[in-house]
């Protein structure tokens, strides 16, 4: 396997684990996931990144896993083709844990720049996983501050 997919292999260890004390090694400083800026807005680099770790495991708990599909490149970009399997027990842009399991599949695009992951979009299954937890609605004013 490539450095490049090893490098992102790494990204999705620290997913699965936790493990984020050493996101500096393959998380660029200019680290930026669209996706996260929703959680984190000024954020960026290798805190942003450690910061989405922890939002994960609180939110689909300590056990979510992100399974590994496959990995593609082209140039100095990687897909990545994963399944993430969790149980919805933290707040999720106002809907309250639901307590169900769910799984759905993703694609993620990353840019690797000096060896490190710079860019990274992911397009999880949005509308599969909103099923799967029962179509909760958003509670209060929703998301907004």
């Amino acid at each position: 396997m490539s450095q490049q997919i090893e490098t992102v292999r790494r990204m999705v260890n620290a997913y699965n684990t936790g493990k984020v004390d050493d996101v500096h090694e393959f998380i660029h400083p200019e680290y930026l996931n669209p996706g996260a800026m929703e959680h984190y807005k000024d954020l960026l680099g290798p805190d942003a990144f450690a910061l989405a770790v922890k939002w994960l495991k609180m939110t689909f708990s300590e056990d979510v896993f992100l399974d590994e599909i496959g990995y593609e490149e082209r140039g100095n970009w990687v897909r990545a083709r994963l399944v993430l399997y969790g149980r919805h027990v933290g707040n999720l842009v106002s809907m309250a844990a639901t307590g169900r399991r769910f799984s759905g599949e993703q694609i993620h695009l990353i840019r690797l720049v000096d060896g490190k992951i710079r860019d990274h979009r992911d397009w999880p299954d949005y509308l599969g996983t909103y099923r799967q937890l029962g179509e909760p609605w958003p509670e209060g004013d929703g998301w907004r501050p």
